[in-house]
């Protein structure tokens, strides 16, 4: 079994890991034997996160980084999902096996990945690292990456993915989870340690002002009388369309361990972006809120759920998703300056606890 500093090493990287709005829903318990992960559902009650899906992406980007840590400590991982059925607490139980050690390339990466949400450079990706994010991907055998670069296609995606800005001005509950997780100062930010803070949105002075003003649903309201949310999408239309390619992730299976394991073959895809010199937005909450529809759209407008039916049918043409497949993460991904700012993360004593994990 690791000693106790190591096991600190394996967790902190492990909460690392990327979640929806930073809301790091999760809390491990090492009981001497073997490390639980349990979900926090109070963390993230986004429309986006419908049956926890979104946040059993991040568990399983949070394995992928504990298992590249924990090899180059010499230790094997063997995870188990779900050990006490789907509706308990514990998401995942890992055992720890003594052997060899296992140095990955991507080990230096996982402090340094992150989000970068500034505009990107309009730079080709050369085929060597198109191969390399294809094969990242390959890594987990089921899981599939289209990559879209030009043309009418590429648009299209960036028209579909923009979509989701407009639906967050139009419903209330996703207005307020986004705002609630805002961070406006930088004692704010250190206090809570978790969700966005302003800078890392890269709005500019006067559009961050504006976001304080927008924080106002009765404000959003009354401007969507003439048309506001109709033009909130402009803005990351022009992200995707400036970017070197739009990818989307799907993973086969559509069965709440294809989400973890979706979650560990994206981890791969960004930590090898970061070793190419790329940055990576995620632009993925149509897909999440897709998700929702196809589970009842519970919170939505009638008007919403079809237009991301409509939507869902124009992703699959332009990226086929077999009948046992699920479409994991949309993000874009190219060459930009470094971020402005970088999520923090709660402090590990928060999250890691030496004892038995809740029954």
């Amino acid at each position: 079994m690791p000693l106790e500093e190591e096991l600190k090493k394996i967790v902190g990287a492990g909460i690392l890991a990327p979640s929806g709005d930073n809301c790091q829903p999760w809390k491990l318990y090492y009981d001497g034997t073997k490390l639980h992960l349990v979900n926090l559902p109070e963390r993230d009650t986004s429309l986006y996160n419908v049956n926890d899906i979104a946040s059993f992406i991040a568990f399983g980007a949070m394995i992928e980084n504990m298992n590249i840590v924990a090899q180059s400590l010499g230790y094997t991982l063997s995870v188990s999902l779900f050990p006490k059925g789907g509706k308990a607490p514990i998401v995942a139980s890992i055992s720890f096996t003594e052997g060899q050690t296992v140095s990955d390339p991507l080990l230096p990466y996982i402090p340094q990945r992150c989000v970068n949400r500034k505009p990107y450079k309009r730079k080709q990706l050369s085929q060597s690292v198109i191969d390399s994010l294809l094969k990242a991907a390959d890594g987990r055998k089921e899981a599939k990456l289209c990559l879209i670069e030009k043309g009418k296609e590429k648009n299209l995606l960036a028209n579909i993915l923009a979509l989701n800005d407009r639906i967050v001005f139009e419903n209330k509950k996703l207005h307020d989870f986004l705002f609630t997780h805002i961070r406006w100062s930088k004692d704010e930010i250190e206090t809570s340690r978790d969700g966005l803070s302003i800078n890392s949105l890269e709005l500019g002075a006067f559009q961050s002002k504006m976001m304080k003003v927008l924080s106002s649903w009765k404000i959003v309201q009354f401007m969507n009388i003439f048309g506001f949310s109709r033009f909130v999408p402009m803005q990351s239309y022009q992200l995707c369309k400036g970017a070197s390619a739009l990818c989307l992730l799907s993973y086969a299976g559509t069965g709440l361990d294809s989400y973890f394991n979706g979650g560990r073959a994206l981890q791969r895809i960004w930590l090898t972006a970061a070793s190419l010199g790329l940055s990576l937005h995620p632009m993925t909450g149509l897909v999440y809120l897709i998700h929702t529809v196809r589970s009842g759209g519970e919170g939505l407008s009638n008007n919403h759920n079809k237009m991301l039916l409509k939507a869902f049918d124009k992703l699959r043409e332009l990226c086929p998703l077999g009948e046992n497949e699920s479409f994991i993460m949309a993000f874009r991904i190219g060459y930009a300056d470094p971020p402005s700012d970088k999520s923090l993360r709660l402090p590990l004593e928060k999250v890691l606890v030496f004892g038995n994990p809740p029954k």
